[in-house]
């Protein structure tokens, strides 16, 4: 099992803003020498523009379906960089309110909105999996997702793999 938590920026057809991001999935190892790991994961995200000045007030989830492809690039004993590949689908849907841009006179009342995006991921990260434990540790500095309608979703993340079968 996968998991994490992270902090991100998103941009989409009408919605753009900062949040938080947390996951949950699955890894499948593949091969003898273990360096490549198939992951089906949910990754859901809750945005606003609180820090984001300038711009109309916005609140809105995200939910996206990944399947990715980890592989080990560089391995020294229990330390590995690694990169990743894959595609996801998107769903987000919130809020738009009538404030936070001082200069926009167009929004005289709030609107509910729901999006679906799909499109393709890269990641880049640093894995610690110690030989005698069942908890193996990334740090995930560079992910990024882009997909149809000027998607767009950018983010730092923290994550763990629990091993249930050694």
């Amino acid at each position: 099992m996968r998991t994490g938590f992270g902090f991100g920026v998103n941009e989409g057809t009408k919605e753009s803003g900062t949040g938080l991001l947390y996951n949950i999935g699955w890894n499948k190892t593949i091969g003898e020498k273990q360096r490549l790991r198939l992951n089906p994961n949910v990754l859901f995200g809750v945005f606003s523009t609180e820090i984001s000045r300038g711009i109309r007030d916005q609140y809105y989830r995200t939910s996206s379906y990944e399947l990715n492809m980890h592989y080990d690039l560089i391995k020294y004993k229990s330390i590995s960089l690694v990169g990743s590949i894959g595609g996801f689908m998107n769903f987000s849907r919130g809020l738009l309110g009538t404030g936070g841009d001082p200069e926009a006179t167009e929004y005289t009342k709030s609107e509910y909105f729901y999006s679906l995006y799909f499109g393709g991921n890269a990641s880049v990260a640093i894995r610690i999996n110690p030989k005698n434990s069942r908890i193996a540790y990334e740090i995930r500095p560079l992910n990024i997702q882009y997909g149809n309608n000027r998607f767009m979703l950018n983010y730092f993340m923290f994550g763990m793999d629990f091993k249930f079968k050694k």
